[in-house]
């Protein structure tokens, strides 16, 4: 039994920094919410098989040589446990966004675009050398805590705050010409196909009703008020009886409200806002700063009170809590699996009492001990300090754990290569 134990945790412990470097991984990119949803329950099965191999080895330890009540014991914890942990790891990060103070709730939002300015080129702080450490553990654990650090540790927030949206215009103006290519091919799968369907039932309603055929009427849209939604999606047949009749070229029909609102609801008003959409490549580059200024205006008006609040949150603060989680589950797993070797081997029985603390200590001085390029850096300490208001054991506790990921990712991406 002992030596399945010490065969699970060191399986566990392989599928925890497995799941961890992929996580640090996904930290490095923009990562929609659907994707967050599939990682977390990753992380809850991880989670829940942790606490599983604590208990079993509390069990075994207390009703070790005792037969069938070994066995109902394992059996019960593993009923209680599972579910109690799967429910806490996958309810703790919703809850914790939604007892966010507005302060908080607006660094999250800050840091959400602090990100994509340096995930793009588009935003560098002086003096901290991300872009050197940017595909190493260093880079990616600065970035998947970034929410924290500058929820936590508000100086750079304070610099943001003069001029968010100017600050999140430059951001956006970056993604804007890196993904240009990328937005114009969205533009061309998604809309222009659309456009050509439309155009096709509307030449055909617009013979049928020049014939005189019967069941070819104009049907406008009942369009809501400005800022309203229609509250569903008209077919394209739909769009088309609602043009107006007597519309002769494509483009005129491609800047027809139906038509816009079609293309809208594919890509998005702030992509769609003053542009032409049946422009070309080189066209369409001189609406990017536009795309980019739009973007901007949204995300300055975000209600960070709303459901645009709350994602930016998750997005912000489902990772390193996922990260922090998955460093405390393993620890115990570690520790777990330290002992368990000790006492298989039953070579030293005196000396076991010691082995618990050492372990802990161990655990926690070595990223300590080995360091953070970022962290250590005279930029990071300039715009990352606190300001007297924010949880200074907080900000401690998540230093050590992006030197903790960066040392374990950096030691992990050779051998499992997580890249």
């Amino acid at each position: 039994m002992l030596i399945a134990l010490v065969v699970l945790n060191a399986l566990y412990l392989i599928c925890s920094l497995l799941f961890n470097a992929e996580l640090l991984n996904f930290a490095g990119a923009d990562i929609p919410l659907r994707k967050l949803e599939v990682l977390e329950t990753y992380s809850q099965i991880l989670a829940a098989t942790s606490m599983c191999l604590l208990v079993w080895r509390i069990c075994y330890r207390r009703y070790q040589g005792k037969g069938r009540v070994l066995w109902v014991w394992l059996a019960a914890s593993t009923l209680v446990v599972t579910p109690l942990t799967w429910w806490f790891q996958g309810a703790a990060p919703d809850w914790i966004a939604e007892q966010f103070p507005g302060s908080l709730r607006v660094s999250s939002l800050y840091a959400y675009v602090t990100k994509k300015g340096l995930l793009y080129d588009s935003l560098t702080i002086p003096q901290i050398p991300y872009k050197a450490y940017k595909d190493q553990g260093e880079g990616k654990a600065f970035i998947a805590n970034l929410g924290v650090l500058m929820s936590v540790q508000g100086s750079y927030v304070e610099r943001i705050d003069k001029n968010f949206q100017g600050f999140s215009a430059a951001v956006f103006r970056g993604y804007t010409v890196r993904n240009g290519d990328a937005l114009y091919e969205r533009l061309q799968e998604t809309v222009v196909p659309s456009i050509s369907d439309i155009s096709r039932a509307y030449a055909q309603l617009e013979g049928f009703r020049a014939g005189g055929i019967p069941g070819s009427e104009w049907r406008p849209i009942k369009w809501p008020n400005a800022g309203a939604d229609l509250g569903y999606q008209p077919t394209i047949d739909e769009y088309a009886r609602s043009i107006n009749p007597g519309v002769r070229t494509r483009d005129a029909l491609a800047n027809t409200t139906e038509v816009r609102h079609m293309a809208k609801t594919k890509l998005g008003p702030l992509y769609v806002k003053g542009m032409n959409l049946l422009a070309t490549r080189e066209q369409y580059q001189a609406y990017l700063p536009g795309i980019a200024d739009n973007m901007a205006y949204d995300v300055a008006h975000t209600d960070i009170h709303g459901a645009e609040g709350l994602n930016v949150l998750k997005n912000m603060w489902f990772i390193p809590f996922s990260l922090l989680s998955g460093l405390f589950f393993g620890g115990i797993s570690l520790v777990v699996l330290i002992i368990s070797g000790i006492e298989a081997l039953r070579s030293l029985p005196g000396r076991i009492r010691f082995v618990r603390p050492v372990a802990v200590i161990s655990i926690v001085m070595l990223p300590l001990v080995v360091g953070n390029a970022i962290v250590d850096s005279p930029g990071y300490r300039d715009a990352f300090r606190s300001l007297g208001k924010q949880p200074v054991v907080l900000a401690t506790v998540f230093h050590w754990a992006m030197s903790s990921e960066a040392m374990l990712y950096n030691i992990t991406r050779p051998l499992l290569k997580a890249e």
